[in-house]
């Protein structure tokens, strides 16, 4: 069979398209696509992609394949779609589901096909609809029962990736927490442009003593990223937050982690302070906040980990804290940056400029 398109819109997504990607990643046989019912979801917050929900019939009925699938497909804005291929994202997402998803101890969805052409920035993947379970909510904030099961599975995914022998030889997976390392004087003066933007855009959330670490941080960002991306390493999800995770109902089964756009080898701490530091509200982080980084460090450090001690731990996650404010300004000074997307940009620099005043995080941009 020859390479097949790949579809440039949720329009395109045809039955005899989703026929023959299904075929081609053998979920189906001799069944063929009947019906596709396409819907977007998450498009009041999903602006680095569009995500679609598809709702299959098959002829013959009765088909064993699943009834319905999610497709991803790059920013249908030009100007996004530009900016996030460049990064690396729609490609780094395939490659983490074709070449390390599927050995790796933590749950995430089946991938049922993928393809990409970065020449044209043209991507697709098809994977299981995580249909089971309940999403979190990341400006409600979550519990301490949902914090406690994403930092043991997070933990335990990359305590197995712990200094893996593998991770020089996956070239795509850039060296820095979300930020690759080796642009990292580029991503200072990206910081030192948005910081002034981002701080008239929340004049009333970037106030007071967090100005002063904000202003500190544009001479030391690119200090803490090439940081964040000496050894040890391991794989870091990027993006883990409560929207991309989905907890079974009775809590028996180990969650479910999805949108690995962000993943990177570096650090991983980061992957802890983005989560606490941005899902949790303040009162709930702090009183679990000492009991989640032992719990954390006690799961990396039994493995490849040892000799990883607490003290380098808390260090890491305090100068990971800074890292996930950078790039939450970045993010929020960007013109690209959506009004939908307010909210989650408000609630995010609240908590993490709450958590670097709590943890002192100012003071070791002093040191570095």
């Amino acid at each position: 069979m020859p390479p097949l398109p790949i579809p440039s819109s949720p329009a395109a997504l045809t039955t005899e398209w989703l026929t023959d990607a299904l075929r081609s990643g053998g979920v189906i046989s001799s069944a063929r696509v009947s019906s596709a019912n396409v819907e977007v979801i998450g498009a009041d917050r999903g602006f680095a992609g569009q995500v679609i929900r598809v709702r299959l019939e098959y002829d013959p009925p009765g088909s064993d394949a699943a009834p319905s699938l999610i497709a991803k497909l790059p920013a249908a804005d030009d100007t996004m779609r530009s900016l996030l291929a460049g990064l690396g994202w729609y490609a780094n997402e395939i490659h983490f589901y074709e070449q390390i998803a599927g050995e790796s101890a933590i749950r995430t969805p089946r991938r049922y096909y993928s393809a990409m052409d970065r020449g044209r920035n043209e991507y697709v993947l098809l994977m299981e609809d995580v249909t089971t379970g309940r999403i979190g909510d990341q400006i409600a904030g979550g519990s301490a029962a949902q914090a406690e099961a994403v930092v043991q599975h997070m933990a335990e995914f990359q305590s197995q990736w712990w200094e893996h022998p593998r991770l020089d030889g996956l070239s795509w997976l850039a060296a820095g927490a979300v930020r690759p390392a080796d642009g990292a004087d580029g991503w200072q003066a990206f910081y030192r442009q948005a910081w002034p933007i981002a701080r008239e855009l929340m004049p009333d959330l970037l106030s007071g003593p967090i100005v002063a670490i904000g202003d500190r941080l544009a001479r030391g960002y690119a200090a803490v990223l090439r940081i964040s991306a000496e050894r040890p390493r391991t794989v870091i999800h990027g993006d883990c937050r409560l929207d991309n995770v989905f907890f079974s109902e009775d809590g028996a089964q180990p969650p479910t982690f999805i949108d690995w756009q962000l993943v990177s080898c570096g650090r991983g701490a980061y992957d802890l302070a983005y989560f606490l530091g941005t899902n949790l509200t303040t009162e709930v982080r702090r009183a679990h906040e000492t009991a989640l980084l032992r719990r954390y460090h006690s799961i990396v450090s039994e493995g490849r980990g040892n000799g990883y001690s607490f003290e380098q731990c808390l260090r890491d996650y305090r100068l990971a804290m800074l890292l996930a404010f950078g790039f939450w300004v970045q993010t929020a000074g960007a013109p690209s940056f959506p009004v939908s997307a307010h909210p989650l940009r408000d609630v995010a620099m609240e908590r993490l400029s709450a958590a670097l005043i709590d943890l002192d995080a100012g003071q070791l941009l002093h040191e570095l």
